[in-house]
């Protein structure tokens, strides 16, 4: 069975992926990431924009000068001298290269043409205006211009034009561009990533430490850390020591102050008996002698037979009052805050151990029912056995649970298991086990469960080691 925790996470809550310390680091990568692909990509756009715009300019400068070559053969309609001139342009590729030359008449009708023969006309929209066209895919850009003679239009030339090297080259750089833009933004990414990662160290420290401070006290953060970061940081990590200082030392204090109080409630017990018993044992110790001396005469010996019986009665009585005076007669009734306070009273106990404590309390708020000191001294020492009990590393549980009007308690441990004879008495039958402890032994548990109406069972746990599971009684009267 595994033990409760107090404030277990809810299931419907999902689990985060990166753990709280890696969040900011990873989001700040991707964040530069993102954007410097994001601006790269808009500068390139840009930049293709432009280049689109000088190529247009380019072939109209194209234009103008073979214009000014054949306006003479389009005002005469003279076709041999159209394409004689663009002939002649062809002889002429030093930069970009033409596909073919058109030359039509006012009339919209071809006069002339030269080049592949192959490439098609251009379509009529383009020849209605002066325009621009690109065909990626042809690898052609398509450059038209209206041809004004001495007494109007004079006709009208389209040049086709090879731009495929120039998208090819394009293409080349995008990519090159687009490589590198990834590459230096994974880069810049890692650098922020790594950054951010080796500032936050301390709060990640910082945030560990407050999250695990509910299994475990808190650990001091090295002073070499401290002195590494910035003031504010080191300001906030100094605060931190100082609670966890505090805290510590409180809990040695609590623990140091429980020790002197047992001891001093065993030397003072030790004492009251040692007094109250003094006496009779000095006439047990005569009656004795006066066996050993005259046991072969019945009247001495029926007489210091008499004289031991009523000195043990006197020494029965002793402890029974010693027994009365140690077992508080009022008590405040029992609240979930009793039972919360046991986890304080039992964690110097299991530090020292090394092992955890993991509490389930199912309790409503309020009064309980039956009083409070019984109840938590019974589960006060079967927790401090169960510690004992239990190696390092393991887990020590306490559950609670009110069920139909009774308190349901179940101490856990992961020890060798309880003694057969120890269980035995502490479920009802058989003898109280024999124990070398100063603490409060299990007897008085068992008698302390025997003033509450209190039943126990013991069962081994499947996993290995004891589950001892306890039916208190809220209601005394009912019980009875």
């Amino acid at each position: 069975m595994t033990p409760a925790t107090d404030d277990p996470p809810p299931a419907s809550r999902p689990r985060p992926v990166l753990p709280p310390g890696l969040r900011l680091p990873a989001a700040a990568g991707l964040l530069v990431f993102a954007v410097a692909v994001g601006t790269t990509q808009i500068a390139l756009q840009a930049t293709n924009r432009e280049a689109d715009r000088q190529l247009q300019q380019l072939g109209r400068v194209y234009l103008d000068g073979l214009a000014a070559s054949v306006r003479t053969g389009l005002e005469a309609g003279d076709p041999d001298y159209v394409a004689g001139r663009f002939g002649r342009a062809f002889g002429e590729q030093h930069g970009v290269a033409e596909r073919a030359l058109f030359a039509f008449d006012p009339a919209g009708r071809l006069l002339a043409r030269h080049g592949d023969p192959l490439l098609p006309e251009p379509d009529r929209a383009l020849l209605e205006r002066e325009g621009w066209r690109m065909d990626p895919v042809g690898g052609v850009a398509w450059a038209a211009r209206s041809v004004e003679g001495a007494s109007g239009s004079a006709g009208r030339i389209v040049a086709a034009l090879d731009i495929g090297p120039i998208l090819a080259a394009r293409e080349r750089l995008s990519w090159t561009i687009i490589v590198m833009d990834l590459l230096l933004a994974a880069l810049f990414a890692l650098l922020a990533w790594f950054v951010l990662h080796r500032l936050g160290r301390p709060l990640r420290l910082l945030v560990r430490e407050l999250s695990e401070g509910a299994s475990r006290p808190p650990a001091r953060l090295p002073d070499a850390l401290i002195n590494a970061v910035d003031p504010r940081t080191a300001h906030v990590l100094g605060a931190y020591n100082r609670m966890a200082d505090g805290v510590r030392e409180r809990e040695r204090l609590a623990a140091e102050l429980a020790d002197r109080e047992q001891a001093a409630a065993l030397g003072q017990l030790a004492a009251n008996v040692a007094h109250e018993v003094r006496n009779p044992l000095a006439g047990l110790a005569t009656a004795v002698s006066t066996l050993r001396r005259f046991g072969d005469r019945p009247g001495e010996r029926e007489e210091a037979l008499a004289f031991l019986e009523r000195g043990i009665n006197a020494l029965e009585r002793i402890v029974s009052r010693t027994l009365s005076l140690y077992r508080p007669e009022q008590d405040h009734p029992l609240t979930r805050a009793d039972l919360d306070d046991l986890r304080h009273l039992a964690r110097p106990a299991a530090e020292r151990q090394g092992v955890t404590l993991a509490f389930g309390l199912d309790l409503p708020e309020g009064h309980l029912g039956t009083g409070a000191g019984g109840v938590r001294q019974v589960l006060l020492n079967l927790l401090l056995n169960a510690c004992a009990a239990t190696p390092r590393g393991g887990v020590v549980g306490l559950q609670a649970r009110i069920v139909e009007g009774d308190l349901l308690c179940e101490i856990t441990d992961e020890g060798p298991g309880l003694d057969p004879a120890a269980a035995e008495r502490l479920s009802g039958g058989g003898a109280p086990p024999e124990t070398g402890s100063r603490r409060l032994g299990l007897g008085v548990v068992v008698g302390l469960l025997g003033d509450l109406d209190a039943r126990a069972s013991v069962a081994a746990r499947p996993g290995g080691g004891t589950a001892i599971r306890l039916v208190i009684p809220l209601d005394r009267s009912r019980a009875a």
